[in-house]
């Protein structure tokens, strides 16, 4: 009985390894994902001596092409959330944002590690006194890094985004922070 399950684990062993240049490489092409956001606001602004932190969860959509093993340009729709001032202001901040980067990949198997950057396109609209609406926008740098392991077409990914926004004529100042995970599925 040993000597069958040596045969078959050795075989399986050899398989998967035979198996695994094929998983690392085909997972170039063009890929679709979804993710969950949890977003930092760490709100500034300049009449006020303190920052105050805010944070929510929401979603992005992913949208990317990486033709090499080592390259990958991405899309993404952000939602950052919104996040209300617990200080009895009921001012809020609700931030969306539209990104496009470049994705410098480390392979290592079935696990990726990448740095992240590019430019924000951010678009933010604060409630304010008694349900009055202001809205700004602006295009930032992004900088961001993560990991993620993929399986052929499927793949998982943790990763870290930041840039800054400037609203309402630089007088709110935002350092967004996004950690989110990720799924995509890659068309071979």
């Amino acid at each position: 009985m040993n000597t069958k399950f040596a045969v078959i684990a050795a075989l399986g062993t050899v398989s998967l390894a035979a198996l695994a240049p094929t998983a690392a490489a085909a997972d170039n092409g063009f890929y679709l994902g979804v993710g969950a956001t949890q977003t930092d606001f760490d709100v500034s602004v300049d009449s006020l001596d303190d920052e105050v932190t805010l944070d929510d969860n929401s979603f992005k959509v992913i949208a990317g092409f990486r033709p090499l093993d080592w390259l990958a340009l991405e899309a993404n729709y952000i939602d950052l959330g919104s996040a209300e001032f617990d200080d009895g202001s009921d001012v809020t901040i609700d931030t969306k944002a539209l990104t496009a980067s470049a994705l410098f990949i480390a392979e290592f198997g079935v696990v990726d590690v990448f740095a992240k950057v590019g430019v924000a396109k951010w678009d933010s609209d604060y409630s304010v006194l008694e349900g009055d609406s202001v809205s700004d926008d602006g295009f930032e740098p992004l900088f961001g890094a993560g990991v993620g392991v993929h399986f052929g077409s499927l793949g998982a990914r943790l990763e870290y985004e930041q840039f800054k926004t400037e609203g309402l004529d630089d007088f709110v100042n935002n350092d967004i922070k996004t950690i989110s995970l990720s799924f995509t599925y890659t068309f071979l």
